[in-house]
């Protein structure tokens, strides 16, 4: 190969390399709880308040949220999971005293706009979500069934918006 080929494709590779790599995901930010319209019914893990910051990570995404539960139990967590479903463990920056918490993740994008995710906890489903970034990508809409820590079946649905 010609050094002219050589540096013609290492700047070719260069441009396309965030675009093949998933850089452009619209995932990537920060979002925060719109309490207002999101949708909890009562019993189920709801939010007081949430914020999550996403970021690329090799092959998949690193989420790392902070956020309050319904009973006002604080927790500070991350996970970085590849988009295939496999599953990756949750690493807790304190005490999950909350009893809807899960202990790994798994993530699987279908859509540009659209990845699947599940939660457990000790080998046991805890919730399976439906997570959808709107097209002006300033909406992260996530429709979710699971069990509440009792084993009751609920459905809710998280709203967060992109925070510029």
């Amino acid at each position: 190969m010609s050094k002219i080929t050589n540096v013609s494709a290492m700047l070719l590779l260069g441009v396309a390399a965030p675009f093949l790599l998933g850089d452009n995901s619209p995932f990537v930010g920060t979002w925060k709880l719109d309490s207002r319209q999101s949708k909890f019914t009562i019993g189920d893990p709801s939010f007081m308040f949430a914020t999550m910051q996403i970021e690329q990570a090799e092959n998949g995404l690193k989420s790392t949220a902070s956020g309050a539960d319904g009973k006002g139990y604080a927790s500070d967590f991350t996970f970085t999971c590849s988009l295939d479903g496999a599953p990756c463990r949750v690493v807790s920056m304190s005490l999950m005293r909350s009893k809807s918490a899960v202990d790994t993740v798994s993530l699987k994008r279908v859509e540009d706009r659209t990845i699947l995710a599940t939660g457990m906890k000790n080998g046991k489903l805890v919730y399976s979500d439906r997570r959808v970034v709107s097209d002006d990508n300033n909406t992260l809409t996530v429709a979710r069934k699971g069990f509440t820590p009792d084993g009751k079946p609920y459905e809710s649905t998280i709203v967060l918006l992109r925070s510029h």
